[in-house]
């Protein structure tokens, strides 16, 4: 299994699909079937790092902290520099599009592109998010076996209920997979799985939503902002707003769907985000 260690002395599991310099980069908490389209780039000529957060999965368990969300962007550039790659797009998910941001702000000339998928960045007197988080966090600490489980089949029936008819058998048979997955995933977890944190978040420095907006307005990292009209979590006037001010920046948006965009729309999602990279011409050329 392929591991990079850190100088915390974690465990990092990664996966690599493709092959080439046309490097995409993405972290999550899965690794399986969260992301369709990010596997599928693989088949488009791009070379894809998938890399498996810090205490999840294969990767190292480490205590519970209130702050494992800061060990994030170290531990991806920890993985691209094993790997020898100096420069590269990015794509994440929800919490995964927290690395892509802090990427722009931290070491953009890492960052090629960064394709966001339900992301921000929330509004700074936004509490609706950090709301929820702690309230999912407090009821997977004191979940029981009986209620863990009804709180997993609650999420497959979620999941199968984004089947849309216009569905191609494809993707309705990638998404029973993912709700048949994540079931089982869910249940498997251990005990301190279950009650991992990702903690308040990366501080970006900024206080105010007018010192954000100032910084959104000296991006220049090439940015696509894919989400749904109906999230609750990253709401739509959020990402208006990201892509009123960060330049050049797209915006793409489905009336009909919600935070688990990539559950339904995963066609779309790949040839947006493919269209995206090629339109921008972000990657070194392929020796001949």
């Amino acid at each position: 299994m392929p591991f990079v260690k850190t100088e915390d002395e974690v465990k990092l599991y990664y996966e690599d699909w493709g092959e080439g310099n046309r490097y995409v980069f993405t972290s999550s908490i899965y690794i399986d079937y969260y992301c369709a389209y990010t596997r599928e780039l693989a088949n488009r000529g791009y070379h894809v790092i998938a890399v498996q957060m810090r205490g999840y999965g294969k990767s190292s368990r480490v205590p519970q902290t209130d702050d494992i969300a800061t060990h994030w962007l170290p531990d991806l550039l920890a993985v691209a520099d094993r790997l020898g790659v100096t420069r590269f797009a990015y794509t994440g998910v929800s919490h995964g599009s927290v690395l892509g941001w802090q990427m722009i702000r931290e070491c953009p000339e890492r960052i090629l592109a960064f394709a966001g998928v339900v992301t921000g960045p929330n509004f700074k007197d936004d509490q609706v998010y950090s709301g929820s988080a702690a309230r999912a966090r407090d009821a997977a600490r004191g979940a029981t076996e009986e209620s863990w489980r009804e709180r997993c089949e609650e999420s497959r029936r979620g999941i199968l209920e984004h089947e849309r008819p216009y569905m191609t058998e494809y993707w309705k048979e990638q998404l029973h997979r993912l709700a048949d997955y994540e079931y089982e995933h869910s249940m498997g977890l251990d005990e301190q799985e279950r009650k991992m944190h990702f903690g308040n978040g990366v501080d970006d420095g900024m206080k105010t939503e007018e010192e954000l907006i100032a910084w959104m307005q000296t991006v220049r990292t090439p940015c696509i902002l894919l989400g749904g009209m109906k999230d609750a979590i990253i709401r739509p006037e959020a990402m208006f707003r990201t892509a009123r001010y960060v330049p050049h920046c797209k915006l793409v948006l489905y009336q009909d769907s919600d935070h688990g965009v990539t559950l339904c729309h995963g066609q779309d999602l790949l040839e947006e985000v493919d269209r995206f990279f090629q339109e921008r011409c972000i990657f070194p050329q392929t020796e001949e």
